[in-house]
């Protein structure tokens, strides 16, 4: 009961604050930020593939190298997907940790598994473009 009494002063607060102001009823008009620049989007790394060592049960993702004319790219992150496609899940980035400065990664699967990766390039804003997923299946 003490909410609904609550809830009704504070529509009629409302109410007679609207009243007050001529019954306007729009948001009034904020003026659009000045000065804002925004970074450059990071080329998406492009040439994925994968070798996999069913001695180690290792597998390397290598991409094409960074080009020389790219002043954008600050590094790589590596990510996993739900499935061979976006239209089948989600794909994450993994945000913590160093950036990836070379073009490749190392990790451990055992064999008989399929996973999805995708590369992602990041700038110095820390936005990231994503690469084609990768399947990789050992």
């Amino acid at each position: 009961m003490r909410d609904r009494i609550r809830i009704a002063r504070r529509t009629a607060a409302v109410l007679v604050a609207l009243v007050a102001a001529g019954g306007a009823t729009t948001v009034p008009a904020v003026a659009a930020p000045t000065g804002i620049t925004r970074a450059a989007a990071a080329p998406a790394p492009t040439g994925l593939a994968y070798s996999y060592d069913a001695a180690t049960e290792q597998v390397t993702v290598r991409w094409d190298p960074k080009d020389p004319a790219d002043t954008v790219t600050t590094g790589y992150r590596e990510g996993g997907c739900s499935g061979p496609s976006t239209a089948d899940g989600p794909c994450f980035v993994r945000a913590s940790g160093p950036l990836l400065d070379g073009n490749s990664f190392t990790f451990r699967l055992a064999a008989g598994r399929t996973m999805y990766f995708r590369v992602y390039a990041e700038n110095a804003a820390h936005l990231t473009t994503g690469s084609a997923i990768l399947t990789v299946t050992t």
